[in-house]
């Protein structure tokens, strides 16, 4: 049962700002303080999601090299346990401290789960016998309770199918596949509508698929960026979508869609890829580019303007910042990056108090 065993593990404070970074062009730059969210005696942590408390959920390596979901809270990391398996993660938290992922049995299975900061776990694909696959995960939680996740249904490896969920006061509402082989959802705004993305082959997390946004029982695709793969990742409350998606020749780039256009996010200056993974409700973006040197940086996009995060932190940090995840309405920031070496989960605090 999740938060039988409450391992809290101290991170290290916020660096403090040393100087004032300015951008030659764009909107003017936002400096962050950066808080190393530690880990759970491993070496290696995520950061996933964050509320506009500042509550922050990911996963991390345990002593003995196990994967755990956690929560970050009052400097603290809280680990969540498991459903009876080895590994769990979580990847997204409401402002009420509800919490969604996935997590292993008995019978090492996945199962999606949610979970509350003050204890009680429902294990959700258990809600419905048609679940009764391998597989489950919830990646979407909203303010009042949705939940968003999919399952695989019953079958071996080739036959099982990805179908959509939602959830809600108990309650699982098989949505299926939108007449396609495979459905997979990963957010779900306020409103009740919800971002994801079906396939017409077995195994849409794997194969070629486009993502939609379901508004109601309205069903509205969202594009290509002239590829065949489209992957929506987060939407906000004005139904903005991000994601990332083929552009040709096996690069993606980050997508935003919002009010039914699809738009190319582009890269860094020199970069050949990127992903847009979490919006906020102010329309700012954060995700992934490759640098001019192919390495991965954590970027934020706003105004249409893609900011290297490495640019916006204090300078001899020992911090290279690759991937952000997450970004709350305050502008706090969550993802993972590399410290001295090590894979460590971030937090980032603007400076400017708003």
């Amino acid at each position: 049962m999740f938060l039988q065993r409450l391992i809290r593990i101290t991170a290290t404070g916020a660096i403090s700002l040393s100087g004032v970074i300015a951008l030659a062009a764009g909107p003017p730059a936002t400096i962050y303080s950066i808080t190393d969210l530690g880990t759970l005696g491993g070496e290696r942590s995520a950061a996933m999601g964050i509320n506009n408390r500042g509550t922050v959920v990911g996963f991390s390596q345990t002593t003995d090299g196990k994967t755990r979901a956690f929560l970050y809270t009052g400097g603290s990391l809280v680990d969540l346990g498991t459903m009876g398996g080895a590994e769990s993660f979580a990847y997204r938290i409401n402002d009420d401290g509800i919490i969604v992922g996935r997590a292993q049995d008995s019978a090492g299975r996945f199962r999606a789960f949610i979970t509350r900061m003050s204890g009680g776990t429902i294990e959700l694909t258990a809600l419905d016998p048609r679940a009764d696959g391998d597989f489950g995960a919830a990646h979407g939680i909203n303010g009042t309770g949705q939940v968003a996740g999919y399952f695989t249904d019953a079958g071996d490896h080739m036959s099982a199918r990805n179908r959509v969920f939602l959830y809600r006061n108990f309650e699982i509402n098989d949505i299926g596949t939108f007449g396609g082989e495979d459905g997979v959802t990963m957010a779900i705004n306020d409103r009740g509508h919800v971002a994801g993305y079906v396939s017409s082959e077995p195994h849409a997390d794997y194969a070629q698929h486009r993502s939609f946004l379901l508004i109601g029982e309205k069903f509205v695709p969202i594009g290509s960026l002239g590829g065949q793969l489209t992957t929506a990742r987060d939407l906000n409350g004005n139904d903005q979508v991000v994601g990332d998606g083929d552009v040709g020749g096996g690069e993606h780039h980050a997508f935003v869609f919002s009010g039914g256009v699809l738009r190319d996010l582009g890269t860094l200056a020199g970069g050949r890829q990127s992903a847009a993974y979490g919006i906020n409700e102010r329309g700012e973006i954060v995700g992934f580019s490759e640098g001019p040197d192919r390495s991965a940086r954590a970027v934020m996009i706003s105004s249409g303007i893609v900011l290297d995060l490495n640019d916006l932190i204090p300078g001899q940090s020992g911090w290279v910042l690759t991937e952000a995840r997450d970004i709350n309405d305050a502008g706090r920031i969550v993802g993972t990056g590399w410290l001295n070496g090590q894979q460590r989960g971030f937090l980032l605090t603007p400076k400017n108090g708003r």
